[in-house]
C-alpha cells in the first residue's frame, strides 16, 4: 500500500478550511485503501527555519565535506527530504495569503529544494527533477473567489506546479479549492468538492 505525506500550513487550527479539505482528501484515499501509512507534517506546530547565509552555504557543499555544525544546520532539510523521498502521495494544504501560499509552506519549500537532491542540472543547463512517479494533491482555501480575480492573479496552483515540476520532478498535481471563506459562515460540502477524486 502507498505511503502519504500530509503537509498542513494554516495557522487557523480547527477553524481552517484548507486543513479540513486536505484531511478529507487523506480520508478518502485511506477509505479507498490507496494509502496506508500517513506521515503528518504540521508547519505551524513545527515551523520550518528560514534560510540564512550559513545554511545556503551548506546546501552547495559536497556531503563528504560537511562539518558537525553543517550537519546540524541541514538536519531539518534532510528530514523533510527523506519524508518526501519515501512518500508516494503528497497532500498539501495552504490558505491563500495575499494571493500566494502561506509563509510556512514557502519556508518548507525553500528547505526542501536542493541541487543534487531534488533536482540536477543537465549538460545544456536545464534542470531535471529527481523525485519522479509521485502525485500531489493540493488543497487551497481562499477568502475570495477565483472567478472574480483579475486575469493572471492565480499564484498558488501555478507556483506549486512550477516548483514541483522544475525543482522536484513531480508533474502530477490535482488541485481542490474551498472559496469565499471571508464571506460569512461557509457550509462546505467536501464530498462534492472531491467528487472527481
Amino acid at each position: 500500500m502507498k505511503k502519504a505525506l500530509h503537509i498542513t500550513s494554516s495557522a487557523r487550527g480547527g477553524q481552517s478550511y484548507s486543513r479540513a479539505l486536505s484531511a478529507a482528501i487523506v480520508r478518502k484515499l485511506t477509505d479507498r485503501k490507496e494509502i496506508g501509512t500517513v506521515v503528518e507534517r504540521d508547519l505551524i506546530q513545527s515551523p520550518p527555519p528560514y534560510l540564512n547565509e550559513e545554511l545556503i552555504g551548506e546546501f552547495y557543499k559536497h556531503a563528504d565535506s560537511a562539518t558537525e555544525e553543517g550537519k546540524h544546520l541541514l538536519r531539518y532539510s534532510n528530514a523533510i527530504f527523506s519524508e518526501m523521498d519515501e512518500a508516494d502521495i503528497i497532500v498539501i494544504s495552504t490558505p491563500m495569503h495575499n494571493l500566494g501560499v502561506s509563509a510556512p509552506l514557502k519556508a518548507w519549500l525553500d528547505q526542501l529544494v536542493r541541487v543534487g537532491l531534488t533536482y540536477r542540472f543537465n549538460e545544456d543547463g536545464s534542470r531535471a527533477g529527481c523525485l519522479k512517479n509521485k502525485k500531489v494533491y493540493l488543497a487551497i482555501a481562499s477568502g475570495g473567489k477565483q472567478a472574480f480575480w483579475p486575469e493572471g492573479y492565480e499564484f498558488i496552483e501555478s507556483y506549486i506546479k512550477a516548483v514541483f515540476g522544475t525543482y522536484i520532478g513531480i508533474t502530477d498535481v490535482a488541485t481542490y479549492r474551498v472559496e469565499g471563506t471571508a464571506m460569512g459562515v461557509v457550509e462546505v460540502d467536501y464530498d462534492e468538492i472531491l467528487a472527481d477524486l
